[in-house]
């Protein structure tokens, strides 16, 4: 049985051929598409952040059985990482639990090779046949978090599974005539319409957040079918837009962006309702809206006020909660005390501040 590591600084585009055919074959959600990790890789380098890619797909007699993206990064202390942007990178795809242990053994090996500080993964909670935390098998410290992952009744009324709080504030919205929604995706594709959402992107933020790069991106995949842009108008003028990919029958929320003029009202109600009725005539089945999720800090997970009102929100939607597992593995001391140092003082703080305004 030959075995072969194709990575991909190695052969860029036998790589990709390699790593669609396999995900294709897995049926993989959203994250692991090419444009996805494009975008990230690009986030990463513009904020110097980068330091080398050593994404890999792993073969067995030819055929690919898993897929491993894999960038380092030069964190503020000039260690290098295994990160993703500074955080967690999504969880190599494989094909079984013996292929997931050699997989495993490379990215110890690749670590060892650039004396890396520390990997953080996190598991795709649409990976709903992952039940438990097998990052914890290769001596990754668990830092799990919560998610909420919607499962979508296919023939169900969508508003009724919404918590009655949401349900309130959707129907009172509609009932004014007021609000309407409309779908921008691979049909009536507009550049002018994504446009629109970036200025507001920027808008909301105060800033560019990111290269225009990765805007073009998300159009692309628009495009090519692989993401949906659903709009709000309000008395006839575009106040919010709400970006989402899918693939086969899994969807993530991917941006939001909104006038903030306007963002007294209740826009993402409206927009969320409107984007899980267009994912449900899709057969989409696995909806996840991202972090923030979890309400409360915990270890490498410290949510500010507007975050945790944020996973409040979130809870009010469909869907039950379920663990994001991740992991962190510390190949430095001097790495982990510093963490634990940040884990001491932001989550102490977090805690502290809420005891003294209950008081």
């Amino acid at each position: 049985m030959s075995k072969v590591v194709l990575f991909k600084d190695d052969n860029e585009q036998l790589f990709w051929q390699q790593w669609k055919t396999f995900t294709l074959r897995r049926r993989a959600g959203p994250k692991y598409l090419q444009e996805n990790l494009e975008i990230q890789l690009i986030t990463s380098s513009a904020k110097s952040l980068l330091y080398k890619d050593k994404s890999f797909v792993y073969l067995m007699d030819n055929q690919p059985v898993a897929c491993v993206f894999l960038p380092l990064e030069t964190n503020e202390e000039g260690r290098i990482t295994i990160t993703q942007n500074g955080g967690y990178i999504d969880a190599p795809l494989f094909e079984d639990e013996s292929i997931r242990k050699e997989v495993f053994l490379l990215i110890d090996e690749i670590a060892k090779e650039y004396q890396v500080a520390k990997i953080m993964f996190t598991v795709d909670p649409l990976e709903a046949d992952i039940t438990c935390n097998y990052l914890q098998n290769y001596s990754y410290l668990d830092t799990t978090i919560l998610a909420n992952r919607i499962q979508l009744d296919l023939t169900g009324d969508l508003l009724k599974q919404y918590h009655k709080r949401h349900r309130r504030t959707i129907t009172a919205a509609l009932n004014t005539g007021e609000f309407t929604t409309f779908v921008i995706d691979q049909n009536n594709p507009s550049l002018q319409i994504h446009n629109e959402y970036v200025a507001f992107h920027h808008k909301c933020s105060g800033r560019v957040t990111r290269p225009e790069q990765t805007f073009a991106l998300q159009f692309d995949k628009l495009n090519r079918g692989y993401a949906v842009l659903v709009g709000l108008q309000y008395r006839e003028k575009h106040v919010a837009y709400y970006y989402f990919d899918y693939l086969f029958d899994k969807a993530l929320a991917y941006s939001a962006a909104d006038d903030p003029d306007y963002d007294h009202l209740p826009l993402y109600h409206i927009l969320s309702l409107k984007m899980m009725e267009y994912l449900q005539a899709k057969g989409v089945r696995y909806v996840d809206f991202g972090q923030p999720m979890s309400p409360s800090p915990q270890f490498d997970y410290y949510p500010d006020l507007k975050q945790r009102n944020i996973a409040f929100f979130k809870q009010g939607l469909p869907g039950t909660l379920v663990s994001q597992f991740r992991g962190v593995k510390y190949l430095s001391q001097e790495c982990f005390a510093h963490d634990i140092e940040n884990f001491k003082n932001n989550y102490s703080q977090t805690i502290f501040d809420e005891a003294l305004s209950n008081l």
